[in-house]
């Protein structure tokens, strides 16, 4: 009789743990609620997270409702210049100032610019699930390398931001860790991204200015690094194919070796001094319209702007970075990425038709289905033109995901235009929830408050 029972509820447990291994899809992403994500991408192995996350590597960002291949193809015409306006005396002194230099020199020296004199980073002890030796620089082949960095290994998926920002900062003296910079650039653990402008206002309150570039070059960072300034840039990523897939990623670039073909960066998912061939950097950060942030101090200003040269000017560098964007095209009809940065450049100029276009296009050819939760120009576009369904459609995909507050930002911009008042408070609210440090999202929801009382 026990041996009965016995038997029977090993049947019973047996049939309980399959029917939960089974229906695991189903209830393993609420462990979200209970766990921070930061843990779950730091310790759970790769392919639970993928159940966990519900990542599909073949999943994309939802393809817009609508495409014109005529208006498509009218973007491919080249954008005429524009004229050149006539400058005072006093701008004229200004822009000569800052023009750019053939064979850049960096400045005399002023009291203050750092001398590093601690050990390089590569002798820096660090996690061995970050190292891979093939992809270690040859120091002896630099051409230029910048020392003096206190390098920050990022916890998890979503911290490279606040990594890459303390490992950089330390550069100029200045050392804090990555949990401080979190504490600052995402203080909610939940939020997945740091976008530029907040890596901006974090380097202002520590007394820096920091300026941010679209449409750099290989020519442009390598004379930064000779005057020794490191750069951070932000790309495309995709360490774990098989698994993770693509995502966004800083990097702080320290030198560059002409003889190997590449550049040495501070790679705060896998090592200090990571070796990356300029065919693969650009691989991934023209992903981001090839960006880059340039932390420096206040006096250090006029030497920033020879090295940028006409593209301090916004007009011009959008004017620039379109056609980079549209020689692109040229080659490869289908490039997604491309088409992307063609709208990302023309947000910069105000042109949200035409932006709102080129993002179909890039929508319709195809992108990762991470992508918009790191770049909202196609939010800004499709705001400015009215398609507040398109916006909707492209937030809840990303919320569907992950919570972040520029989704919810957006998402309570269109519910506002659609009317639906009390679901735009809503998600403005959540939006604050995730990072409470937002102000646009703090003023929208403020204005609509006040509107409702």
């Amino acid at each position: 009789m026990n041996r009965g029972i016995q038997s029977w509820q090993i049947i019973v447990a047996l049939s309980a743990a399959a029917a939960i291994l089974i229906s695991a899809p189903a209830w393993l992403p609420a462990i979200r609620w209970f766990v921070p994500d930061r843990y779950i991408m730091a310790y759970a192995p790769p392919r639970l997270q993928k159940t966990i996350f519900r990542i599909n590597l073949d999943e994309q960002v939802p393809t817009p409702e609508a495409y014109d291949e005529a208006l498509a193809q009218s973007l491919l015409t080249s954008v005429a210049p524009t004229p050149t306006p006539t400058l005072s005396p006093e701008e004229e002194s200004a822009t000569a100032v800052a023009a750019p230099a053939e064979g850049y020199i960096q400045p005399t020296p002023v009291p203050g610019i750092p001398t590093p004199t601690v050990t390089p980073a590569a002798a820096m002890a660090i996690s061995t699930s970050a190292v891979d030796l093939e992809h270690q620089a040859d120091l002896s082949h630099a051409d230029t390398l910048l020392t003096g960095f206190t390098f920050h290994q990022q916890t998890g998926s979503n911290n490279c931001g606040p990594a890459s920002f303390a490992t950089m900062i330390s550069y100029w003296g200045t050392e804090m860790t990555m949990e401080e910079a979190a504490a600052t650039l995402k203080p909610n653990p939940k939020d997945p991204n740091v976008r530029p402008d907040e890596m901006a206002a974090l380097a202002e309150s520590l007394g820096y200015h920091m300026i941010i570039r679209e449409g750099g070059s290989f020519d442009t960072i390598k004379r930064f690094l000779l005057a020794g300034y490191p750069v951070l840039i932000e790309t495309g990523y995709d360490p774990e194919p098989e698994t993770i897939g693509w995502t966004s990623h800083y990097l702080t670039l320290v030198g560059y070796s002409d003889r190997d073909q590449g550049f040495i960066a501070m790679d705060t998912y896998r090592r200090p001094n990571w070796f990356y061939s300029y065919e693969a950097l650009d691989h991934y950060w023209r992903q981001f319209n090839r960006r880059y942030l340039i932390a420096y101090r206040p006096d250090q200003a006029i030497a920033v702007a020879s090295i940028i040269g006409e593209n301090m000017d916004d007009e011009t560098m959008y004017l620039n970075a379109i056609e980079t964007a549209q020689a692109e095209i040229n080659i490869n009809r289908n490039d997604a990425f491309a088409w992307f940065n063609l709208g990302t450049n023309l947000v910069g100029l105000e042109r949200y038709e035409d932006a709102a276009v080129a993002f179909d296009e890039a929508r319709r050819l195809g992108l990762p289905w991470r992508f918009t939760w790191y770049q909202f120009a196609p939010f800004e576009a499709y705001m400015h033109v009215g398609r507040y369904d398109a916006v909707v459609d492209m937030a809840n995909a990303v919320i569907a995901k992950i919570g972040s507050e520029e989704p919810y930002y957006y998402l309570g911009l269109a519910q506002r235009e659609q009317g639906k008042i009390e679901d735009a408070l809503k998600s403005l609210d959540l939006a604050l929830y995730y990072n409470e440090n937002f102000k646009p999202a703090r003023e929208a929801y403020l204005a609509l408050n006040a509107q409702q009382e």
